[in-house]
């Protein structure tokens, strides 16, 4: 035995295994040991990739979470502002101008050379001035209520005589009579010959309704207190029978239903008129309608809107479907002209079914968007929203003037402002997550870019930048149907839209719309439906000018 080495047949040195251990079976058994540390060593790699897969994993839905929680913020947000806040859109001023100024630095560095547009002067504090009252408007009448002195205080108390009236002091106020109904009798002289020979003659008696029992002015009430007032049926009996006259809903009912026979005639006019324009804005809004199939049960239907602002003509139609047919039949197929809407997909599809139908977007709706992630887009909201504030001060410089020198105006000054926009957008979209309010906004208007420029180009000096008087159009019937709640029936759905297209018609042309229904009906009644002549700008025509009060 060397030296050194140990005596591997020694059983006491591996107590452990229970056999001699010689150096073959030390290799063997060193070798199993190294393949279960190798195999070890696997399993821990494997499950450090596991451990960093599910960090990795774990962060991805903690961004995901949160996220979702920013967007449930921004959503509660906006719902409690919509709630509770005001409905109007505007920003603070201030905010505007501290974006302007980054805004124009920036372009100072870039030494981009442009004309820049004036900036928005700042609004100046409200100053509360006391004026002289107003004097009562001059064509109410005059009711004279003269406060005289008892007889024995107009005698001298010195001398006894009569005192001698030397001048009246007359105070002027505004006071109110409640409505009222009087009985109308129509009489008719009928004329004989007292010899008999030939039948008797009288005058023919021109009602709207005949054996009806209600005048012209009772029509144009109801009609008026429902869709321009807002006042359901049940309540303008209720408000009948405090004064001792029984109105039936049912019956009233059936009143509205001929007014809007004989106004179908009227409304066809402005149909011709409002496509003869050649520029229309078109909208929808849903109306709540009883649904025959299921008795008590309602569902939606919708009014489809049309506005002709330079014909001054808006139009309401009547459908309980929001599909495409809808707007392809509003328009014959042989139109040419200006579409403009919002970003609904069908008002795209029909400018892409019809060659000769130009669409544009609404810029209103497309600052919406920037107005609901103003809490959370900091300055590149705040930067965007100044130079759409621009644009809008551009087009309140063009109104009013001739179509020509709101073209160049745009051109000069508008095309500019639209670049930086776009500009600003593309930078925000880069960084801005696609499911963030800033990253919808920045989708929504670039994906309509040309459609939302294009009123600044060449040949567009007639249209809108937006189409606001289209939706102030729209709010009466959504003020009204939060009243009378519901249509009754899918096939009465058009009386509605016949009454609001002509009432909007109306309040576009500030014209009373109970004085022209009292003026319309008879003639409508009397003239075998001929509406020629008849529409509300005849009424003015006539007149010269419309009176003085209007519909709200």
């Amino acid at each position: 035995m060397e030296i050194g080495r140990k005596n591997w047949t020694s059983r006491n040195e591996y107590p452990s295994y229970g056999y001699p251990m010689t150096p073959a079976i030390l290799r063997t058994e060193n070798r199993r040991l190294e393949a279960q540390v190798a195999e070890l060593r696997e399993e821990k790699k494997a499950l450090e990739q596991q451990k960093h897969s599910l960090l990795v994993e774990l962060e991805t839905t903690k961004r995901e979470l949160t996220l979702k929680l920013q967007e449930a913020e921004a959503k509660l947000k906006d719902l409690i502002r919509r709630i509770h806040g005001p409905s109007s859109e505007k920003i603070d001023l201030k905010q505007h101008l501290l974006a302007l100024e980054s805004v124009e630095a920036d372009q100072q560095i870039a030494a981009v050379v442009q004309p820049e547009p004036a900036p928005i002067p700042e609004a100046p504090k409200a100053r509360v001035k006391r004026g002289p009252r107003r004097p009562a408007p001059a064509n109410l009448p005059v009711e004279r209520l003269v406060h005289d002195l008892p007889e024995a205080q107009k005698l001298d108390p010195q001398t006894g005589e009569p005192l001698v009236k030397i001048r009246e002091e007359i105070t002027e106020e505004i006071d109110y009579r409640p409505s009222r109904f009087v009985r109308v009798q129509h009489v008719v002289p009928v004329f004989a010959s007292p010899t008999k020979s030939c039948a008797p003659v009288q005058a023919k008696l021109e009602r709207v309704i005949p054996q009806s029992g209600v005048g012209t002015g009772l029509l144009a009430h109801i009609v008026i207190s429902k869709y321009a007032d807002h006042v359901p049926l049940y309540r303008i009996e209720q408000i009948a029978a405090r004064q001792g006259v029984t109105l039936e809903r049912s019956k009233m009912s059936k009143y509205v239903e001929q007014v809007a026979l004989l106004l179908t005639g009227v409304k066809n006019q402005l149909e011709q008129r409002l496509l003869q324009s050649g520029y229309v804005q078109c909208d929808e809004t849903p109306v709540k309608v009883l649904d025959p199939e299921r008795p008590g049960a309602a569902r939606h239907a919708w009014l489809w809107v049309r506005h002709a602002p330079t014909a001054q003509t808006i139009l309401f139609d009547f459908d309980p479907t929001r599909k495409q047919e809808v707007p392809l039949g509003l328009f014959p197929p042989d139109w040419r002209g200006v579409i403009q809407s919002d970003g609904y997909q069908v008002y795209e599809n029909l400018a892409a079914q019809r060659p000769g139908i130009t669409s544009l977007r609404c810029w209103a709706h497309a600052r919406r968007k920037w107005v609901e992630a103003v809490d959370n887009g900091g300055q590149t909201v705040a930067h965007v929203l100044a130079l759409i504030a621009r644009l809008y001060q551009v087009e309140a410089e063009a109104r009013g003037k001739p179509f020509a020198q709101r073209e160049a105006l745009r051109c000069d000054r508008s095309q500019i402002l639209l670049a930086q926009i776009k500009s600003k957008m593309l930078q925000a979209q880069v960084s801005a997550l696609p499911a963030s309010k800033v990253g919808e906004a920045c989708a929504y208007a670039l994906k309509r870019w040309d459609e939302l420029t294009r009123y600044a180009e060449p040949g567009f000096g007639h249209v809108e930048i937006d189409d606001n008087p289209i939706e102030n159009g729209i709010r009466p019937s959504a003020l009204g149907k939060r009243n009378w709640l519901f249509i009754g029936h899918p096939e009465a759905g058009w009386k509605s839209a016949t009454i609001y297209s002509i009432l909007g018609t109306c309040k576009l042309l500030k014209l009373n719309p109970e004085a022209y229904l009292t003026w319309v009906l008879p003639k409508l009644a009397s003239g075998t439906n001929q509406s020629a002549g008849l529409l509300p700008h005849d009424y003015i025509e006539l007149f010269k000018e419309p009176p003085k009060s209007a519909v709200s």
